[in-house]
């Protein structure tokens, strides 16, 4: 065990950033004796602290400290759509960027004196900056940067500077499915690539979801497009449907999941067929419970092309359009035909990570 202090810079944006680092801040605790410090915004914080009061033991537990807080931009979409506000992106960022110097600088001093030996960096722009002040040595974990998505959509001079704050990066671990694109701008970085990381399943759980019914499970997942907001009838269709608030599926062999539910990956396991889209997370935890996938894409959001591109080639997953719920049972024909292999290609690479992020702290003291 290492008496160290770590601490986890996550994206606000969304919560698939804080429930992919829900595994690595576990393992994390579970092999120092330190603090592991967490820095991310309230609401997401509240759903992490939920999560790991299961997973660890109250000792563990006392051992992480969460710093509540807006670390993040990501993308602003116009109402109701899933099409970028370019306006309002821009003058987010704008700001964010002006903030950016005075933050990172306050930021160091508090890593200095919360001794703090290494850091993990989930998008967080400030946090590269503040750790390269204090000397303390950075991990960039993702699938991508802002700065190959933000190219696509926003001024030059935006892009540009969130460009020259990644290029700082001397470490870095890419998830599989990464944006090729990223590597262009972490040229210093010493880069390996790793698997997945997801929240543990629960077989309990699963096999309770699993014996309600006899017939095929799907799982849908696709929040509050305005592009989906005629309801669609799936009476009739050989199949019981879990669906998130927001899903305007109907019939009597629907089920809907409020928002407060904690463990939605295990409907994921439970699962015969997943329609959900193209989100990092959500796509990780199909591919460890090897789940058929069909996808929505954001067309001009990078990340989300890249991701469906890869299952396209892997034949592990399928792009669907909203229309194509009309006709549900098709559908599931189609994703029956999704298979995957009999060794695994993917694996929860939480330990792995944690042991990249451990080794920088040996370093630290080196240096």
């Amino acid at each position: 065990m290492q008496a160290k202090n770590l601490c986890f810079y996550l994206s606000d944006h969304g919560f698939g950033h804080i429930a992919r680092n829900i595994p690595l801040i576990a393992e994390a605790v579970r092999r120092i004796d330190g603090y592991v410090y967490v820095v991310c915004g309230e609401r997401h914080l509240e759903f992490a602290k939920a999560n790991l009061l299961e997973l660890l033991t109250p000792e563990q537990s006392s051992r992480i400290r969460y710093r509540a807080g807006h670390t993040d931009i990501g993308l602003i979409l116009q109402q109701g759509t899933l099409l970028v506000d370019t306006a309002a992106l821009t003058d987010a960022c704008v700001q964010y960027l002006a903030e950016r110097p005075e933050r990172a600088k306050q930021e160091a001093d508090w890593l200095r004196q919360h001794d703090v030996a290494a850091a993990l960096c989930d998008m967080p722009l400030w946090s590269i900056s503040a750790c390269e002040q204090a000397g303390v040595p950075l991990l960039y974990v993702g699938n991508f940067t802002w700065t190959e998505l933000y190219r696509e959509f926003l001024p030059e001079h935006i892009w540009k500077a969130y460009a020259a704050e990644y290029r700082k990066i001397q470490r870095g671990m890419l998830y599989a499915l990464h944006n090729p694109e990223m590597l262009e701008f972490l040229p210093r970085a010493e880069l390996s690539e790793t698997s997945l990381v997801a929240r543990p399943f629960h077989p309990d759980e699963i096999r309770a979801i699993r014996a309600r019914y006899t017939c095929p499970i799907v799982f849908v997942a696709l929040g509050m497009s305005a592009q989906f907001t005629q309801p669609v009838s799936v009476e009739g269709v050989e199949a019981h449907f879990y669906v998130t608030e927001g899903v305007p599926l109907t019939g009597s062999n629907v089920t809907v999941i409020p928002y407060s539910t904690l463990h939605t990956q295990d409907y994921v396991a439970a699962a015969d067929y997943v329609i959900t889209k193209a989100g990092w997370g959500t796509v990780a935890e199909c591919l460890l419970a090897q789940k058929p996938m069909a996808l929505f894409a954001r067309d001009s959001v990078l990340e989300d092309r890249t991701t469906i591109r890869k299952l396209e080639q892997k034949k592990l997953g399928i792009k669907v359009t909203y229309e194509q719920l009309t006709e549900m049972s098709d559908l599931l024909e189609q994703m029956k035909q999704i298979t995957y292999p009999a060794v695994p290609e993917y694996h929860n690479a939480a330990a792995e990570i944690v042991s990249k992020l451990l080794t920088l702290t040996e370093k630290a003291i080196l240096l």
